[in-house]
């Protein structure tokens, strides 16, 4: 190997390197603000889970600001691709069905670090900067379209992207109650209601 292949396979590792540091510092910030909160999670604690150094922080994010609307974009992007898998699972005949029973189930309940960034973080992202919203907005609307898409036929296409954030509104709304409920006969039916509530929202004729 000659020297300028060494330096090239040096240079390529340390890129690779930094890019995964910075991935594992994503994840851990889109599972921690999604179960403790955004203001919650200080730098320091997020370097150490990602086993990395405080002072490294910079080098992968040029302030909080940033790390926070990356991680949520990325809490977003996991909301959604875990539902594109269900539906994709789902019976033809079922998706929308299934969707809804999978949104609204006592273990998305207790598993707000790995669950819908929208329910757990809406509150704190509201207060965020313009950027981190509209970062989280996209991929939310992305949700929205999966759902618009899983609808009856029928209505324009305005009309089907209202809806299905009406029945994403009423989804999340149950979901935050759940959690916030302690009585657990009391989830079980905030479970069967709201399952049926979101279903008859849906398939309402246009």
């Amino acid at each position: 190997m000659s020297a300028f292949e060494g330096r090239r396979g040096v240079a390529r590792y340390s890129r690779d390197h930094k890019q995964a540091a910075r991935e594992a510092i994503l994840k851990n910030a889109a599972e921690r603000f999604r179960r403790d909160g955004i203001a919650a999670v200080g730098v320091r604690a997020l370097m150490a889970d990602a086993g990395l150094t405080h002072g490294g922080f910079y080098a992968h994010f040029p302030s909080r600001t940033d790390l926070v609307a990356a991680a949520v974009e990325t809490a977003a992007q996991s909301t959604l691709g875990y539902f594109e898998e269900v539906l994709a699972a789902a019976p033809a005949d079922r998706k929308l069905e299934t969707l809804i029973a999978t949104y609204l189930r006592p273990r998305h309940r207790v598993h707000m670090d790995l669950g819908c960034a929208a329910a757990a973080l809406a509150p704190e992202i509201a207060r965020e900067p313009a950027e981190t919203r509209d970062r989280f907005a996209a991929q939310t609307g992305r949700l929205v379209q999966l759902i618009a898409d899983h609808l009856p036929p029928g209505g324009t296409p305005d009309q089907r992207e209202m809806r299905a954030r009406t029945v994403f509104a009423a989804m999340m709304g149950v979901l935050q109650l759940m959690r916030i409920e302690t009585d657990d006969a009391a989830v079980d039916r905030l479970v069967r209601e709201g399952r049926d509530a979101a279903l008859c929202l849906a398939t309402r004729s246009w």
